[in-house]
C-alpha cells in the first residue's frame, strides 16, 4: 500500500505591518487621556478661558492645519489686501493735501490702527473758537469719503499751554474737547456717516504736546485736531461697554 507524503503545510507569507507597533500603544494612551479629560470637565465647572487653554494642548495652539501649512492663510491674504488698499488710499490723500498747498498745516500718517489725519488749528478753527473752518471741512470730508468702511473714528483735541479762561471754556480741557466734538458732529452729519456709537471725541488740553511749548512756532504745532479713521479689526469697538467686575454682575 502506497502512502502519500503530504508534508508540512506551506508557510504563509507574513503581512507587513501598516503602521509602527508603537502607534497602537500611543493611540490607546491618548484615548485614555482624552477620556480622563472629558470626565474632569463633566464633573466640574470650568471657566471658558481655562478650558480653551487646556484644550490647546490636544489641538495645538494654532491648530494642526495652520501649523503644517495645509490650509491657505485666508485671513492673512485678506489682511494683505486691506493693507495694500490702505496704502493706496493713504498715497491719494497725501497727494491731494500736497496739491491743495496744505502740507504745512495738514499731515496724514498710515498707522497699524488706520489712517491718521492731523490738522493744525490755524486752518481748522479761529482763535478761541470751536466752529470748524471750511478748509478743514473739505479735508476731513475728502478723507472720510476715500476710506471705505472705517470701523470707527477717534477724534482728539489738543491745545498749547497758554491758559484760557472764558465762561464757555474755563480751561484748555473744555476747549480741546469742544473742538473734538465739533469734528465728530460734522463727520456724523455727512451722508456716508457711520453709526453714532462709532465716533469718539476726546479733549487732552495741553497735556499731550507734540513738541515743547517753548516758542510760538512750537505752540502752533501743538494746537491741533487729530482724527484717526480706524480700520484695524483687532481694536475694541468704539462705544463698546467694558465688562463689569465679577462682583457687580
Amino acid at each position: 500500500m502506497d502512502f502519500v507524503d503530504l508534508g508540512a503545510p506551506p508557510l504563509q507569507e507574513e503581512e507587513e505591518p501598516t503602521a509602527p507597533f508603537w502607534m497602537a500603544t500611543f493611540s490607546d494612551m491618548m484615548t485614555l487621556l482624552l477620556t480622563f479629560f472629558v470626565m474632569l470637565v463633566a464633573m466640574s465647572s470650568v471657566e471658558v478661558k481655562k478650558f480653551e487653554e487646556a484644550l490647546s494642548y490636544f489641538t495645538g495652539r494654532r491648530g494642526l492645519m495652520e501649523q503644517e501649512g495645509l490650509m491657505p492663510g485666508i485671513m492673512g491674504v485678506a489682511g494683505q489686501q486691506d493693507a495694500r488698499e490702505q496704502a493706496e488710499v493713504f498715497e491719494a490723500i497725501a497727494r491731494e493735501i500736497q496739491e491743495k498747498g496744505l502740507a504745512a498745516s495738514v499731515s496724514v500718517d498710515l498707522t497699524e490702527r488706520g489712517i491718521r489725519v492731523t490738522v493744525l488749528d490755524s486752518v481748522a478753527f479761529a482763535p478761541g473758537s470751536v466752529a470748524l473752518n471750511e478748509t478743514a471741512r473739505e479735508v476731513l470730508y475728502g478723507v472720510a469719503e476715500a476710506i471705505h468702511g472705517p470701523m470707527a473714528v477717534e477724534v482728539e483735541g489738543h491745545t498749547d499751554d497758554v491758559p484760557i479762561s472764558t465762561p464757555a471754556y474755563p480751561s484748555n480741557w473744555e476747549l480741546s474737547a469742544a473742538r473734538a466734538a465739533a469734528v465728530v458732529r460734522f463727520l456724523a452729519a455727512e451722508p456716508s456717516a457711520l453709526e453714532p456709537d462709532r465716533y469718539i471725541a476726546v479733549g487732552y488740553g495741553e497735556f499731550r504736546p507734540r513738541v515743547a511749548n517753548d516758542t510760538p512756532e512750537n505752540r502752533a504745532l501743538n494746537r491741533r485736531i487729530t482724527v484717526l479713521f480706524r480700520t484695524s479689526p483687532d481694536d475694541p469697538v468704539a462705544g463698546a461697554q467694558p465688562p463689569l467686575p465679577h462682583g457687580l454682575r
